[in-house]
């Protein structure tokens, strides 16, 4: 069986600030919130990414089996965060691969892929890269990169961009530490994963390795 990285690669992924379409929180040793924003400000008349058909989620799966160790309440979704839909990836010992629940947003899902009826709050999503991890490597990219694809309006053709306004406004010692962090995802995602490269991905890390090295001096 090819190795499934994602229990590993949570850990260093968990802590990295920066994306324009996600962003991460890690919950302890085994489980990790990713929170996608709904909505996509470019030019709606723009093709949509055609890495859109890498999504392949049923929200009316029924899987009680595989629970997550928290359960789904069910509680009004506070304003600040309709604009977002809130993911946690469990990745238990219990289960001996990761999983990926919905918190958030799950009749917004169901109307996204245009299907009708009630989400079982606490089943899986059925991403497809779940599907295939037996047959080949599957990393924490890949997973991100699905469920801003399921869930931003129209779908990024980079899903993983960054946020440039969010990077000024940091300090430029964070700013030095946070660019380097992030240069080393970049490296593992052009290098490793070839699913996602494109223009905008390179773009956005030769941009990336500017403003590190221009930081730099403030670690002195």
């Amino acid at each position: 069986m090819a190795p499934f990285s994602v229990p590993y690669q949570m850990h260093s992924v968990g802590c990295l600030e920066g994306f324009k379409y996600f962003s991460l929180y890690l919950r302890g040793t085994e489980e990790m919130m990713v929170t996608v924003v709904n909505n996509n400000d470019r030019d709606p008349g723009r093709i949509a990414s055609d890495k859109l058909d890498l999504v392949n989620f049923d929200p009316l799966m029924v899987d009680r089996e595989h629970p997550p160790s928290s359960p789904s309440r069910e509680a009004p979704v506070p304003a600040e965060e309709e604009d977002t839909t809130t993911y946690l990836l469990g990745c238990y010992e219990t289960y001996r691969r990761p999983f990926v629940w919905v918190r958030t947003g799950h009749q917004r899902l169901v109307q996204r892929c245009e299907m009708y009826g009630t989400v079982e709050r606490d089943s899986p999503v059925d991403l497809q890269c779940m599907t295939r991890y037996m047959l080949q490597e599957v990393t924490v990219w890949d997973v991100i990169g699905e469920l801003v694809l399921l869930t931003t309006e129209p779908p990024p053709d980079n899903p993983f961009q960054l946020d440039h306004t969010h990077l000024d406004n940091l300090p430029a010692r964070t700013q030095a530490i946070v660019t380097g962090s992030l240069l080393h995802a970049f490296h593992s995602l052009l290098v490793k994963n070839n699913t996602w490269t494109s223009p905008d991905l390179l773009k956005d890390y030769k941009h990336l390795t500017l403003r590190h090295v221009h930081t730099l001096p403030s670690l002195e």
